[in-house]
């Protein structure tokens, strides 16, 4: 073909392909340079490169690295390009150093160069660590906390924004050293001024100044981290003992002032010769401290080495350390092992040095610690602190009528470190809602002062919450409308952070009837007594945004209340009434409370209806308030006599009055008398009414008119006042009522004569005694008395000492005389005898009085004499009886005896012995008297019978008790013969009567002997054979009772009061009675008259 042709078509065709190649390329650049899709900036890494970083290994093994407060740190942040874009973009890098309470420290960006797909930038930036945050958990060695590095990236075409952002935590120590020994002065060669680091120092216990530079020196064996490490114990050696070596952490000063936190220690200075300045823990500004070393060795018993804390020069008392030992550290020498210490709640807010204590006692050492890598691990308090803003308001906003309240409830808590001072504010965007005078949102907080739309909060603690009620008020009639609302939180203290955070939420009024009511009147809205009206104000408001026509009623929880509403001209007001949206009308109440209203609080209630509206209404369509009915008191008194007349004649006059309760409440009252003269002695029957119920309760009280005898003539008052008792003072005011009762006294006779006692027993027959009873005039005149007795029957009485024969002397009213009885008792009277002295008026003969006493006469039982003695006397001479006297009463007695001889004395005299005659006896004690009788030989002779029989009356008389107690002692008097007569009457014949006595008095004898040598042998057989002891007794009163008594002077019972003379008994046989005789005979030494009494007990107890 032509090439010629076909060149030029060639040539067309290829310019036509690069065309639209070039279109396609550009197109694929241009869609590469915007990313696409698959375009992605993100933050890939962020490093430490620092030379001050450290590595800290944890628990699970990983690595964190940290660093120490005042470090330069190198920070490197890698962003890379995602993607396969051929075109460049570069994007902004920000790296903010952000404070773990939320703030940021530290800003810095950058842009990166422009970046295809796929490439990555790496930028770096120093940054000084300038406050202390980690935390070491010293139970697992785990560090946490930090400083957060957080790297962003932005480009404008990036649309994948999940890993723009990065972060990192680097933990900042309060302080770290590598323990390289570098404070060691043994090589000349101390590390250069105000750089901490360790100095070892020897201090004495008692915290004194350093004494030298103590035993810590520099080893250089494998170390866990630098190149050296401490000891303390020479190369080689032990450590001393007796030593107390610290490491204190310190620097070398420039000046005796070591600034802000540090101290200068003189006693080291001196040591080191020149300024050594201690570092200072400040506790009151840290949240927490942590101390931690690597150790390893071994310690003597006694000895230890410990971190330690201290102030001052630390003495024991001022320092706080931990023992390495608590650790269990190893003891291989390179293998190191961690000690770690959380001091943080013993520092007490104080400034500490601190460091490494070693101390040894005088006893055995041993190699000792190696100690390095220390490090000081702490949180500082800082003033910047964040918010945390918790608040109740709906995701969605608030949806809302007109006239309503919409709270909103926060809480907000520090979380600093520090007392935070916050102000909130508060608006809403509708600027007509918030008029300075009057604004519709109102802030209720723990500031009491404070209510605007702008209030400072109290400090908030560092970690502590406050909280807060935001309240905005919709005004009443508001249209439908779309509002904003926003309430914030700014930095009220000097720390300047400006805005802390901010709520805001939509706000949407929506249409609706609503209605207000309101009212000024307290909730108790007024007090009315029974009958009683009263106008209550009220306000009714369409509150809603629509027109509508309200009806107003009210309730009253009581039955008889009327009401109805007016306007304020007190005229009736038609129902419904309307209302534009918005409007409001001021109203009145009026009520009128029941004539018969019990007092109290009646509760009641207004409500607002709209009966056009064909839907409930919204906002406050009720109003419930109280009415109270206070307490009426009211009382009235009457009494049947007003007027009382009567004499003093001491019959009581009663007068009845009765009270009526005429209030609305039950009552009682308190009753007092008041008297014009005390000498009436008047008295009511009450001082205090029972409940009285309300309106008609009625009850009735005596006064007691004793009317005395001896009261004067003349007009007397009783006043009675009745008074409420009071329940409640506040709620009513007690009332009084009185009235008077008066009493006439006239003329009265009266005379009294009181009862007497007699405070002895009498002894019938014996002399005569006087008694006086006192006559009293109880009369209100002068007056005279006739005085008579009525005496009773065995007694004798008469008056001594009257004028005209049996009357008194003129008595003035109240006077007393004393009329004397003279008394004395028949011979053989006994018991209690009353007698009855009588005063009769001469100016009234009907009127008497009689006074009494009874007398006491012969005995009381409570003395009893005993005796068993019967005397004869027979010749003459001194004879002794003796007697028994027995207290019977309950208490004991004083008592004196004495006897009456009666007509006696001419033959005898008796009396009683010196040692008997007053005595003291207790209850139911016994006393033996002995009675003497004296018996001349001339009375004997000249007897006129043969035997004659006398008595004498032995007495017992009780000083203490009114009792006397007799007893009637026989005495037998035989007749003798002068010596003259015998003597020829013995040469005459033979004194036979004689011989028969000593005869017949010599045969009982005998006989008595017989019987007790009987008795003693029966006694000794009766213990053989263990007989009862009763039938001892039984024998012995068998035998001895058969036994005639002797004739001659002896004693016999009482109750034989006539003797014969003697005479000579005759033997009675013994007849046999008892069981049949053994056939062995009669048991050894029994008598026949044993064995009849015996002898069936012997039998039964030997068969």
């Amino acid at each position: 073909m032509n090439m010629r042709k076909s060149l030029p078509f060639l040539l067309v065709s290829l310019l036509l392909v690069q065309s639209i190649l070039s279109i396609s390329v550009q197109n694929a650049e241009a869609t590469m340079g915007r990313g696409g899709s698959t375009d992605d900036f993100s933050v890939s890494e962020i490093s430490i490169n620092s030379s001050a970083a450290n590595q800290w290994i944890q628990p699970d093994g990983s690595i964190m690295l940290y660093v120490a407060k005042g470090d330069l740190v190198e920070i490197s942040v890698e962003v890379k390009r995602g993607g396969q874009a051929l075109q460049g973009s570069n994007a902004t890098v920000t790296v903010e150093m952000v404070h773990p309470i939320g703030f940021v420290m530290n800003t810095t960006s950058w842009e990166t160069v422009p970046m295809l797909g796929s490439q990555s930038y790496t930028d770096t930036f120093e940054w000084e660590a300038f406050v202390a945050h980690s935390y070491l958990d010293v139970d697992t060695n785990e560090l946490s906390g930090g400083i957060i590095i957080r790297a962003s990236v932005f480009n404008p075409s990036d649309d994948r924004n999940e890993n723009d952002v990065m972060e990192k935590a680097l933990p900042v120590a309060l302080s770290q050293d590598d323990m390289d020994a570098e404070g060691d002065p043994r090589d000349q060669q101390l590390p250069t001024a105000a750089i901490p680091t360790f100095y070892g120092g020897e201090y004495p216990i008692d915290g004194s100044d350093a004494s030298g530079i103590g035993i810590w020196q520099e080893d250089n064996s494998a170390s866990a981290l630098g190149e050296a490490n401490w000891r303390h114990a020479n190369d080689g050696s032990d450590y001393p003992s007796a030593s107390r070596s610290r490491l204190v952490f310190a620097f070398r000063g420039t000046s005796s002032n070591c600034g802000y936190g540090a101290s200068l220690d003189g006693g080291l200075s001196q040591q080191y010769i020149q300024w050594m300045c201690k570092m200072q823990l400040n506790s009151a500004g840290l949240v927490s401290a942590q101390m931690h070393v690597q150790t390893w060795g071994q310690m003597g018993a006694g000895d230890f080495v410990a971190l330690e804390l201290w102030r001052g020069n630390g003495a024991p008392e001022n320092t706080l350390s931990h023992n390495f030992v608590e650790d269990a550290p190893s003891t291989t020498p390179g293998q190191w092992s961690n000690v770690s210490w959380d001091p943080t709640d013993h520092l007490g807010g104080h400034s500490w040095s601190y460091g490494i204590l070693f101390q040894s006692d005088g006893s055995g050492a041993a190699s000792g610690m190696h100690v390095d890598d220390f490090v000081m691990f702490g949180i500082e308090k800082v003033s910047e602190y964040t918010l945390n803003i918790t608040c109740d308001n709906p995701t969605g906003g608030y949806t809302t009528p007109p006239n309503t309240i919409i709270p909103m409830y926060c809480v907000v808590k520090n979380n600093g470190y520090m007392s935070a001072q916050v102000r909130i504010q508060s608006n809403v965007s509708n600027l007509s809602w918030m008029n300075p005078s009057l604004p519709m949102i109102r802030i209720d907080s723990e500031n009491p002062t404070q209510h605007g739309t702008n209030v400072i909060l109290p400090a908030i603690p560092g970690g502590n919450t406050s909280e807060m009620w935001i309240n905005l008020s919709i005004p009443a009639g508001a249209d439908v409308q779309q509002q904003v609302w926003e309430v914030w939180w700014e930095d009220a203290g000097g720390t300047q952070l400006g805005e802390m955070g901010r709520i805001t939420a939509d706000l949407a009024i929506t249409e609706q009837y609503g209605v207000h009511l309101s009212s000024t009147a307290p909730l108790l809205a007024d007090s009315l007594l029974p009958g009683e009206s009263a106008s209550i104000p009220f306000k009714l408001q369409n509150a809603g945004n629509r027109e509508a026509g309200y009806t107003v009623t009210s309730n009253f929880q009581g039955e008889g209340w009327v009401s109805y509403v007016t306007d304020l001209n007190h005229s009736t007001v038609q129902m419904p009434m309307p209302l534009a949206k918005g409007e409001q009308i001021e109203l009145l109440l009026n009520v009128t409370a029941p004539s018969d209203a019990t007092p109290g609080e009646i509760p009641f209630s207004l409500r607002a209806v709209c009966p056009s509206c064909g839907e409930s209404l919204f906002g406050t369509d009720v109003i419930s308030k109280k009415i109270e009915v206070p307490v009426l008191r009211e009382l009235e008194m009457y009494a049947e006599d007003l007027e009382i007349e009567a004499p003093a004649n001491g019959n009581t006059r009663i007068v009845y009055i009765d009270l009526l309760n005429l209030g609305n409440d039950d009552e009682s009252y308190s009753l007092d008398l008041v008297q014009s003269n005390w000498k009436l002695e008047a008295f009511l029957s009450t001082d205090e009414t029972p409940v009285l119920d309300a309106w008609d309760g009625e009850t009735s009280i005596a006064l007691n008119l004793p009317m005395p005898v001896g009261l004067a003539p003349g007009l007397y008052t009783a006043r009675i006042t009745a008074t409420t008792v009071p329940k409640d003072p506040v709620v009513a005011p007690t009332i009084t009522k009185q009235i008077t009762i008066n009493v006439d006294v006239i003329d009265t006779s009266a005379v009294d004569i009181p009862d007497e006692e007699s405070e002895q027993s009498y002894i019938p027959g014996g002399d005569a005694q006087s008694m006086r009873f006192e006559v009293r005039n109880n009369g209100n005149q002068d007056d005279r008395f006739t005085m008579s007795m009525e005496i009773p029957d065995g007694m004798n009485a008469e008056f001594d000492q009257l004028v005209d024969g049996d009357m008194t002397p003129i008595l003035e009213p109240g006077e007393t005389y004393n009329v004397t009885v003279r008394f004395w008792f028949d011979e053989g009277t006994n018991g209690q005898l009353i007698l009855s002295v009588i005063a009769t008026s001469i100016n009234d003969p009907s009127v008497s009085s009689n006074g009494k006493c009874t007398y006491r006469v012969g005995s009381q039982n409570w003395l009893r004499i005993i005796s068993t003695e019967s005397t004869i006397i027979d010749e003459a001479g001194e004879y002794e009886v003796i007697v028994t006297v027995r207290n019977q009463y309950n208490d004991g007695q004083s008592v004196t005896m004495d006897i009456d001889q009666g007509s006696t004395n001419r033959w005898y005299s008796a009396s009683i012995d010196a040692s008997d005659r007053d005595f003291w006896l207790e209850v139911e004690g016994n006393r033996e008297v002995t009675i003497k009788f004296s018996v001349q030989s001339s009375s004997l002779e000249n007897l006129d019978d043969e035997f004659i029989e006398t008595s004498v009356t032995i007495w017992a008389i009780s000083n203490s008790v009114e009792d006397a107690a007799s007893l009637e002692l026989p005495v037998t008097l035989k007749r003798t013969s002068s010596d003259s007569e015998s003597a020829s009457s013995g040469s005459d014949s033979v004194d036979w009567v004689g011989i028969g006595i000593w005869v017949v008095g010599g045969a009982t004898i005998v006989a008595l002997l017989i019987v007790l040598l009987m008795v003693l042998n029966s006694e000794e057989e009766e213990e053989q054979q263990h007989w009862a002891e009763d039938g001892y007794e039984d024998n012995l009163t068998a035998t001895y009772g058969a036994v005639a008594a002797a004739p001659n002077v002896g004693s016999m019972e009482m109750s034989v009061t006539d003797t014969p003379p003697p005479s000579t008994p005759e033997p009675e046989p013994v007849v046999q009675t008892g069981p049949p005789v053994p056939a062995a005979g009669l048991p050894e030494g029994w008598t026949m008259e044993q064995w009849n009494h015996y002898g069936q007990q012997w039998l039964d107890n030997n068969q």
